[in-house]
């Protein structure tokens, strides 16, 4: 049975990755910080380790960084966990020396097929691969120049070149392809070919861009780019075979109808499944504000379900006093210190006056890419209510996700984690103001009886 390492400073990241992994049959241990792994290690003796990237005291790097350089643990599979998964993060990943990479939050799916692959489970190749040959241009820390890539899956590409690549090494590779964009990859030298069709086989870690990128790169380099050899059965074949090339059009026409058909239908299947993924994580993270009756305790949870969850870098959380016109600030995440005010007035601000009055979710109808830097002027506002009485209300200015617009399944997730913030905030104003009446009471029976 494998032992899994799981390292986050986050109690309630750390239950939701075992919970995902319950099933699996792996024998799961925990740690709280960077220091923690370097000292229990040995003794653990982990087959794999999901290492959260930053983490208070040593991160995840770091860790990753001293782990490689331990004669011991330097071929040990490390996949780094990130809360938005950028360019910038996955190259100071791979560098540090980690294997792969996933996102938070974290999909069951994609969790287990990653540690299987890293832990040699998976027997045969998953992604169907193309045979393409596209010019690329790699860059790497051995090489860099253009070179031609002979075939290509969701998950690896075959680079035809006579450099030397050391197994392990961290390669960017920019597809060009015809009509279209470049594709930008990142990845590490999986496989070395010596002999024959010299060249390396790369596992891609990263690339630029939505799912739908790479899929369409896959889709142009099946319907423009022709395999040399068919293409010299073509050449020879000439206005003998044109009939028989009117036919084929017809049905290579009727073939891409039906494929553009399926990948309509998979990528609804897809974006399905990342729904109920988010819901699922949502619900276990929300449920954890019910453990707890301190109210800091609360409002840490919220922070991290709303960096975490709803994927908001810039925020502030308000507390409503009842019946008042002012909105009070209690915390936030990504404002300087004095950026924002201690105070809002709701009827002299549009957004936050109608989130009051309605008790209805604000989500503006403009780009969000950007975001706003304006504490007057949020992208969404998602007020807390309690026996129909608004009591607080969470402001976002800024997602790490980049996303053009909100959709309806953003509406989903903000009214799911509202529900279950109020009530936590709510119980832990009750149980504050019962704590103090306690100490009240303690100190007059105090008096009396002395």
């Amino acid at each position: 049975m494998a032992k899994i390492l799981l390292v986050d400073d986050v109690e309630l990241f750390l239950e939701l990755e075992k919970s995902l992994l319950l099933e699996t049959g792996y024998e799961l241990f925990t740690a709280r910080s960077g220091e923690e792994v370097l000292e229990r290690i040995d003794a653990i003796a982990p087959d794999l380790i999901l290492l959260d990237l930053y983490m208070g005291g040593i991160d995840g790097d770091e860790v990753c960084r001293r782990l490689r350089q331990s004669e011991m643990w330097k071929a040990l599979p490390i996949i780094m966990v990130t809360a938005a998964g950028k360019r910038i993060e996955v190259e100071k990943c791979l560098q540090a020396g980690c294997n792969d990479y996933i996102t938070k939050p974290v999909s069951k799916q994609e969790l287990i097929d990653k540690i299987q692959r890293l832990l040699g489970q998976v027997k045969s190749r998953r992604a169907p691969r193309d045979f393409i040959g596209v010019a690329v241009h790699v860059e790497s820390d051995a090489w860099s120049g253009p070179a031609r890539a002979r075939d290509l899956s969701r998950n690896g590409i075959f680079i035809e070149t006579d450099k030397d690549f050391a197994i392990g090494a961290v390669i960017s590779i920019t597809l060009e392809l015809p009509g279209r964009n470049e594709v930008k990859l990142l990845g590490k030298v999986a496989r070395v070919e010596n002999e024959g069709e010299k060249g390396c086989g790369v596992y891609i870690v990263h690339h630029e861009g939505e799912d739908e990128r790479l899929s369409g790169a896959i889709e142009v380099t099946e319907s423009v780019v022709i395999p040399d050899r068919f293409e010299q059965k073509v050449e020879r074949l000439g206005d003998e075979n044109k009939r028989l090339e009117e036919e084929a059009e017809e049905l290579r026409a009727r073939i891409r109808e039906l494929e553009e058909e399926n990948f309509e239908f998979a990528n609804q299947l897809v974006r399905t499944e990342e729904i109920n993924n988010n819901l699922t994580n949502l619900y276990i993270a929300s449920s954890r504000l019910h453990s707890v009756l301190d109210q800091s305790q609360v409002i840490d949870i919220i922070k991290e379900i709303t960096i975490n969850f709803i994927g908001a870098e810039k925020f502030t959380l308000l507390l409503r006093p009842k019946g008042s016109p002012i909105l009070e600030y209690l915390a936030d995440e990504g404002f300087e210190e004095g950026d924002f005010p201690k105070s809002i007035r709701v009827t002299e601000n549009e957004f936050f006056g109608q989130v009051v009055n309605d008790k209805e979710i604000f989500l503006t109808d403009g780009p969000v890419l950007d975001g706003s830097d304006d504490p007057q002027a949020p992208l969404a506002v998602i007020p807390f209510v309690i026996h129909d009485e608004v009591t607080a209300v969470l402001a976002i200015y800024r997602l790490f996700e980049q996303k053009e617009k909100f959709e309806d399944i953003d509406h989903q997730l903000f009214s799911m984690m509202a529900e279950h913030a109020a009530t936590a905030i709510f119980s832990s104003s009750l149980y504050e103001e019962s704590e103090r009446k306690r100490e009240t009471y303690r100190g007059v029976m105090d008096l009396l009886l002395k």
